[in-house]
């Protein structure tokens, strides 16, 4: 998932309050998630009464001090770009889409695969290139109609449309004839070819219950894509009733634990327990998601008893650590996230590889963690954070801060001195907190180097909006990757091979391409590690980003909030404890 950049470990562009993959997790703009500166995620946008600084004026919180045993109050950040499931993939978008609807699989609390929607695991056949799937008998969407394999199928190929253009698309490509369809172009293919190629892709009902995926290759990662947001039973008749607007609450009808049943833009969104989910309503009945873009705002409605749950950044910690009652309330735990400055590969100057080099050899990683961030977050060496399937404690040759290497570098690259080398603007989530932050790397920077970098802040989803496309996609940016699931493949694979849907740099490098689709696709796990480890290699070499750090989520839960668990993996808070998580008034 991405996120955007909002700050010391909170994102934006997907969350805007706690850490980690959920509404614990602060908003960002610059993660696609899975990217979440969206995972976080991580990672989000603005709250109209919020903005004006008076949280206390907020229409549907509750007055100071007084709360309930049914309402959950959590802060989404900002508006999400998008809450439909086939374009997705920022974290703030991905846990509001999570509440309403389910997939065939699910990660459970010990972070094994189980069924969710499914009866059981697939039977596989064909060596494991065929997965045949059998639902559990009397589903239903909230409204009460049958959900049937058929739904799957379409949310499958839905995903896949190249109409739709959906961020994670690339992400179905090992399915059969997936990737013929996406890649199709609408300019030159006839409605009937195009139906041709629709028709042929690996994924079909066989029955209103049994529905199978034929892959082009056996993928150990595949059934984990099947606990995500990727192919989703969005609803067809719902899809075309509701058209560009099919995401408000009249037609965004799912299966999931909860429903939309309010959306004030800009202002709040609204979601109430599905009494005809599977396995029952949850017993918070009401989740209410407030739209703070300031994270100091946010801290203060936390204090005023307005959420139940909140990010802490370095700026609140002395208070937290101060007071009997927060300190209490303090929750702190290593996130999924890393983060990066971003460079697009083919803009000038970043279309240079010594640039890109010489940028990340002068970023203070280390500096930046201890005296920016005060220690929330761990300096990022390479791409995942450590501990995770796919990181390299020894074997690699990692980004570091080597100011002397930097400046030789850049000179290697025709500036020596910075002579001639163009004003860059580094773009971001605009925040008040984000700028101050911003300030100190882009200093940094240019004492090092000796460059012009101004700032350039964004709004938090318009930021979201211009990292979806590659045109759009500023020169220089921060943003980052939240883990959708635990698999090398989710990191290497998906985010910065040249056929990603989601890739934001334009880097493209034809040997990390074939290192990564062997690793995809080899079922010995010691030969899997080694392409990645080579994989891993080459995009620390060639540095399409500059990789800053891994997220540690800080957060302030209330205590009122009985049963929680501190799970960095779930989307939204509460996912893997759907029953235990309750309310004291």
């Amino acid at each position: 998932m991405d996120t955007r950049f909002a700050g010391s470990g909170t994102f934006e562009g997907g969350l805007q309050v706690v850490a980690e993959r959920s509404e614990l997790q602060t908003r960002e703009d610059g993660f696609s998630r899975r990217t979440l500166w969206r995972r976080a995620g991580t990672g989000a946008v603005v709250a109209g009464a919020f903005i004006a600084g008076s949280p206390a004026s907020m229409a549907f919180a509750a007055p100071a001090n007084q709360t309930d045993a049914t309402t959950l109050r959590l802060n989404a950040g900002s508006e999400p770009d998008t809450i439909d499931p086939q374009k997705a993939s920022f974290v703030g978008e991905i846990d509001k889409i999570m509440r309403v609807f389910r997939n065939l699989l699910q990660f459970d609390k010990t972070n094994t695969l189980v069924p969710d929607q499914a009866a059981a695991l697939p039977v596989a056949s064909d060596g494991g290139k065929t997965l045949t799937f059998t639902l559990k008998s009397g589903l239903t969407y909230s409204d009460g109609k049958a959900l049937t394999a058929k739904d799957y199928e379409y949310g499958w190929k839905r995903h896949l449309d190249p109409a739709v253009a959906g961020d994670y698309a690339s992400l179905g490509y090992i399915i059969k004839g997936a990737e013929a369809y996406n890649s199709a172009d609408l300019k030159k293919t006839s409605a009937d070819d195009l139906k041709k190629l629709r028709d042929a892709v690996g994924v079909k009902a066989l029955n209103d219950t049994t529905i199978e995926f034929n892959l082009t290759d056996p993928a150990p990662w595949f059934m984990s894509v099947l606990a995500t947001w990727c192919g989703l039973p969005s609803r067809e008749d719902l899809v075309t009733k509701g058209g560009e607007t099919w995401t408000e609450p009249a037609t965004y009808v799912g299966n999931g634990p909860y429903i939309l049943t309010q959306w004030e833009h800009q202002n709040r969104m609204q979601f109430k327990a599905n009494a005809k989910f599977n396995t029952g309503a949850p017993p918070i009945e009401t989740v209410d998601y407030a739209m703070i873009n300031e994270p100091a705002v946010a801290f203060a409605a936390y204090l005023n008893n307005e959420l139940d749950a909140t990010g802490v950044q370095r700026e609140d910690k002395a208070r937290v650590d101060g007071d009997p009652v927060l300190s209490k309330e303090f929750h702190q735990f290593a996130g999924s996230c890393t983060y990066y400055v971003g460079f697009n590969n083919i803009v000038k100057p970043f279309n240079n590889p010594k640039v890109r080099q010489a940028l990340s050899a002068a970023v203070d990683r280390g500096g930046f963690v201890k005296n920016i961030l005060g220690g929330q977050g761990i300096p990022a060496r390479q791409f995942l954070p450590p501990g995770f399937p796919g990181y390299f404690e020894y074997e690699l040759e990692e980004q570091v801060y080597n100011p002397e290497l930097a400046q030789k570098l850049l000179a290697d690259a025709g500036y020596p001195f910075a002579k001639g080398f163009p004003q860059v603007k580094l773009s971001y989530s605009s925040n008040a907190r984000n700028k101050a932050r911003m300030e100190a790397l882009a200093d940094s920077l240019r004492k090092v180097l000796w460059i012009d970098i101004v700032l350039d802040p964004i709004e938090s989803r318009a930021y979201t909006a211009l990292l979806k496309k590659q045109e759009t996609t500023p020169p220089m940016f921060v943003a980052g990757w939240c883990q959708d699931y635990p698999d090398p493949q989710n990191w290497y694979s998906l985010v910065f091979t040249s056929n990603s849907s989601i890739d934001h740099t334009s880097w493209k490098n034809k040997e990390y391409d074939r290192l990564c689709d062997l690793g995809d696709k080899e079922l010995d796990v010691k030969k899997r590690t080694d392409y990645y480890r080579q994989a891993a290699q080459l995009l620390l070499a060639e540095a399409p980003v500059a990789f800053f750090y891994h997220s540690v989520a800080w957060s302030l839960i209330k205590a009122r909030i009985q049963g929680y668990r501190e799970d960095p993996l779930e989307y939204f808070l509460g996912e893997h404890d759907l029953y235990n998580l309750k309310l004291s008034s």
